[in-house]
């Protein structure tokens, strides 16, 4: 993030997406085991398949509203 000293406003800039070789994240035993046991409520294939999507749908979420944050910024600076 980089901040406007004339507004002192947030700029955010996104970087076109880079591959990146798959890696790992690492969690607690207790997360993991709650994270089962979501997967099974959920009738998921797996814990890790589960995890994946919720990952991916939050990244998702926080994009849309960075996006819909930015649109309103531009909106309020222009009036």
């Amino acid at each position: 993030m980089l901040g406007d000293k004339k507004t002192g406003s947030v700029i955010i800039k996104w970087e076109k997406p880079t591959a990146v070789k798959p890696t790992s994240i690492r969690f607690s035993p207790s997360i993991i085991e709650k994270a089962k046991r979501l997967a099974e409520l959920h009738k998921a294939r797996g814990y890790q398949t589960w995890l994946k999507q919720i990952v991916e749908e939050r990244i998702k979420h926080e994009e849309k509203l960075l996006s819909d944050f930015k649109r309103e910024l531009k909106i309020a600076s222009n009036k």
